[in-house]
């Protein structure tokens, strides 16, 4: 069977047309980002001096979301390679990979304390923000609209904006009374700086999870693709997290019990759930789904 054309014409230069220039982009950027990031991986997992500085629980917990991050790569540069293919699905999961990436490894960035792979994490978070933001403006709305017809978005929308509006009011209710001079939050970062968690929640990640819902709910063109974004994004988020806590449990390491551990049991298993429904229901978007070029040349 002849595979998909997924991207729009766009004008022939150098005797090379724009579709073949571009359509092995995410390909390039996911096996770049699984040679740099894999080294990573290796010195955090086993280095003494990755983590230095701080407690045996942190330090299990980061060696979790690297021994995770071992397994995402190879599912990245699957994931691209379907992409290129024409597949809707495989590109929406490689964006919500690209999501996990540059959100994990910024906090490595304003979370932690400088080590030898600062500038590798530097390359990290801006090749896969960068791609991230370059494959979601090139999808055309309304060529993906077709095969996301007859989804039931709204419901999903309601609970990714509880989802949001839950967490955002979990970390204001830490970082709130010391806004208005009470108690100093529980979480903070190294020297008392603010936590990068909060930083990145409260500034991208829940903003996004909650635009993402209000879109869902009005039926927005783009929804139901920012929509499995997010949801990769979720499913990824919290198995790390669960990671960590089955390697404290094993290194026998005393778990304490925070208010947000509950929902963050549940989501991964409802976040596979719905994104395995969506993916029987997701349909064939028209050919050009996906613009050769960002801002097309002209000559």
């Amino acid at each position: 069977m002849a595979e998909q054309s997924y991207l729009v014409d766009a004008p022939v230069t150098a005797g090379v047309s724009a579709p073949q220039r571009h359509q092995g982009w995410p390909v390039v950027v996911s096996v770049l980002l699984t040679v740099i990031l894999l080294p990573a991986v290796a010195y955090g997992l086993f280095s003494s001096t990755a983590y230095r500085g701080y407690g045996q629980d942190l330090v299990l917990v980061s060696r979790a979301q690297d021994a995770l991050t071992a397994l995402v790569l190879p599912l990245l540069v699957w994931a691209s390679v379907r992409s290129r293919r024409g597949s809707l699905a495989a590109h929406i999961l490689w964006l919500g990979l690209l999501f996990y990436l540059a959100y994990s490894y910024a906090i490595y960035l304003i979370g932690w304390q400088e080590n030898r792979f600062f500038l590798v994490y530097v390359l990290a978070v801006l090749v896969s923000a960068a791609a991230l933001l370059d494959g979601l403006v090139r999808v055309d709305s309304a060529a993906v609209q077709p095969a996301v017809e007859g989804f039931r978005s709204r419901g999903l929308g309601r609970f990714l904006v509880i989802i949001g509006v839950a967490f955002v009011g979990l970390w204001l209710s830490d970082v709130g009374p010391s806004a208005l001079g009470g108690r100093p939050p529980t979480h903070v970062g190294p020297g008392g700086t603010a936590y990068a968690v909060y930083v990145l929640d409260l500034t991208v990640a829940l903003p996004v999870v909650i635009v993402t819902g209000v879109m869902l709910i009005r039926r927005h063109p783009m929804a139901v693709v920012l929509g499995g974004v997010v949801l990769v994004k979720i499913t990824t988020l919290f198995t790390a997290l669960w990671l960590g806590v089955l390697a404290q449990v094993l290194a026998g390491e005393q778990i304490g019990f925070t208010p947000d551990m509950v929902p963050s049991a549940v989501l991964p298993f409802v976040t596979v759930v719905v994104l395995a429904r969506a993916v029987r229901r997701l349909g064939r978007p028209a050919n050009g789904w996906l613009h050769a070029e960002l801002w097309p040349s002209f000559r």
